[in-house]
């Protein structure tokens, strides 16, 4: 398992060429609110995401792994 402790809100000051190769895990709301939780990216990696108390994770963040990945985060469609 990956471990994530690390949030870029909106990527901000990361190259576009970054993010584009970045692999991205879809959450949803009732996960995004927790800040620490489970989840597998689209490269089939299992992360644990461990973030400080109170975080909240929006679509278009990018979250950090241990080994220097960048992960970016897709809000998935609720109803």
């Amino acid at each position: 398992m990956l471990t994530v402790n690390k949030l870029i809100p909106q990527g901000r000051g990361l190259a576009a060429v970054l993010l584009k190769r970045a692999s991205s895990v879809e959450l949803d709301w009732d996960t995004r609110q927790k800040s620490r939780f489970d989840a597998t990216d689209s490269q089939g990696r299992a992360l644990g995401v461990f973030l400080p108390r109170g975080s909240v994770v929006r679509g278009g963040d990018v979250l950090v792994a241990e080994d220097g990945s960048l992960v970016r985060v897709l809000a998935a469609p609720q109803s």
